[in-house]
């Protein structure tokens, strides 16, 4: 019996593991593979070795910065006894060594510079974008010998913070526009089926505004003819992207506008108003958003809105 557990313990853990490996690569975000990385570099360090970390080539001097800045930090907390210098020291060498006017720095200028300030390691690498996506390459040589101790390549996602350091925080798409399919309280007796339309247009990252209509037809109602109109203008707050995509992520909206109600062959309207709260996917150019909405006078409704972004 006890074999057989075990059995089964083993079979799931090896089951487990490819899907959690993938889990943990679709999530990473730059922060996260800066950190693998300082992992597998303080690993390759000796105990109170000098560790020297070049400038790692990107599209801006901000990311070129903030990574070579956090992965000194990372290793550090990795491994405290590691004595870490950076570009800066590595410039002041340079130009003892007359490299400073050279041109392109090749990596015999790096390890002489690094030789020269008592490095026994020194990390290099370069940041890529493919289709959406970021690779972080590191290289780390051996300054003695020249030879590689590794060469690997971090895979990370499209994040808020990752797209402000490349310097295209104002990029996001502004603007969508979708259907809606909902189940609401715009019924005597139980509920009703409604179609809806909606746009909105973002002039923040984490705020729009728009508008929406919504017809609820009370299909249950035996003895009236019931056709509710709702017209609402809403403002729309993200709390938070998991992606760390703008206008995109869970959010609270406040509705307010007028409901319009086909009684028989008779026209009544009211105000209309309420809260709702969602989540919008966003891929691409095209978004899901289910959401769930509380007020006045439907109660309640919940349905699914999809469309595209623009």
């Amino acid at each position: 019996m006890n074999r057989r557990i075990l059995t089964l313990v083993v079979t799931l853990s090896v089951l487990k593991s490819p899907f959690s490996n993938l889990s943990a690569k679709t999530s990473m975000d730059i922060d996260g593979a800066i950190s693998l990385a300082a992992v597998d570099i303080a690993d390759k360090c000796s105990a109170k070795s000098i560790l020297a970390i070049d400038d790692f080539e990107s599209l801006t001097q901000e990311m070129t910065l903030y990574i070579r800045e956090q992965l000194a930090d990372s290793i550090f907390a990795e491994d405290g006894l590691i004595q870490i210098v950076t570009r800066k020291h590595l410039d002041k060498a340079e130009k003892e060594l007359d490299f400073q006017n050279s041109g392109v720095v090749s990596e015999q200028t790096i390890l002489s510079a690094a030789e020269r300030l008592g490095a026994r390691f020194i990390v290099f690498g370069k940041l890529e974008e493919f289709n959406g996506s970021y690779v972080l390459r590191v290289r780390m040589l051996d300054v003695k010998t020249g030879a590689y101790l590794f060469r690997k390549t971090y895979n990370f996602q499209y994040s808020q913070k990752a797209e402000q350091l490349l310097g295209r925080a104002p990029r996001y798409k502004k603007a969508s526009a979708g259907l809606l399919l909902e189940t609401n309280k715009n019924s005597l007796d139980f509920i009703a089926p409604s179609l809806g339309f909606a746009f909105d247009y973002s002039p923040w990252r984490k705020f729009s505004m728009g508008t929406k209509g919504t017809v609820s037809y009370d299909v249950y109602e035996k003895n009236n003819e019931l056709v509710t109109l709702e017209t609402l203008f809403f403002f729309k707050f993200y709390i938070v992207s998991l992606s760390g995509e703008p206008v995109s992520g869970i959010y609270t909206e406040l509705q307010a506008g007028c409901s319009t109600f086909f009684v028989n062959s008779g026209i009544m309207t009211g105000f209309n108003g309420g809260i709702s709260t969602g989540y919008r996917f966003v891929m691409d150019n095209f978004y899901i958003e289910p959401e769930f909405r509380f007020g006045y006078p439907y109660i309640f409704g919940c349905g699914v809105y999809a469309g595209m972004r623009f």
